[in-house]
């Protein structure tokens, strides 16, 4: 990544954002699932760091044996059934305060309001959600590459060190700890190296 130019290194970390997002953001279908298998059979050929290539080859191996219909009950089975699922958590507030919309929501709603943030009216999620994590931290990345600055960097580095960071090293704990966490362990552990990648590029 660091052979990259500053602004296609910026369209990469919105890409890769936007991906790490998908694998969250509503039961997959078809066409998500088509545009998963293209992107990681193109990553397979590439050199990021160790960890980051090992998990997209695991990611790359399973969606080539992994039927629509498996991947889809997997995600029910994990995000989304109430009653006879193994859910796991995806609000930041759950693994912090014990609870979820506890005291880290209220923090991560001041964050962004430094950062002049606000959830859009349509999403229900809160704002310590996993998806809506990654949407600030995007909206901050593209933030950069209109405007540039440091306060925006240092706005990445509070969201990635205070939230996305440890949040979601104890979400991969919950899924590697989950037996029905077959293909979303793989998308756990993709976030963990992806946010590592971004460690270094915003942490001074």
């Amino acid at each position: 990544m660091d052979e990259l130019n500053e602004r296609d290194l910026l369209r990469v970390r919105l890409r890769f954002l936007d991906l790490s997002k998908s694998f969250f953001l509503g039961e997959p279908d078809a066409e998500k699932i088509s545009r998963w298998r293209g992107t990681f059979s193109a990553l397979v050929q590439e050199q990021v760091s160790p960890g980051f290539d090992r998990v997209v080859k695991e990611l790359s191996d399973a969606l080539s044996v992994k039927s629509l219909k498996e991947l889809q009950d997997e995600y029910y089975n994990l995000f989304v059934d109430p009653f006879d699922g193994a859910p796991v958590n995806t609000n930041a507030s759950f693994y912090f305060d014990g609870r979820s919309f506890g005291q880290s929501l209220v923090e991560i709603r001041g964050l962004l309001n430094d950062a002049g943030l606000q959830k859009d009216e349509s999403v229900t999620d809160p704002e310590d959600s996993l998806v809506v994590m990654l949407d600030s931290f995007a909206s901050l990345v593209e933030e950069e590459k209109i405007n540039g600055g440091e306060t925006v960097k240092e706005l990445q580095g509070r969201l990635l060190t205070e939230f996305l960071d440890p949040f979601s090293e104890k979400f991969c704990q919950a899924l590697e700890g989950n037996q029905n966490a077959d293909f979303f362990r793989l998308c756990g552990r993709f976030l963990n190296e992806y946010l590592d990648l971004e460690r270094g590029l915003v942490i001074e």
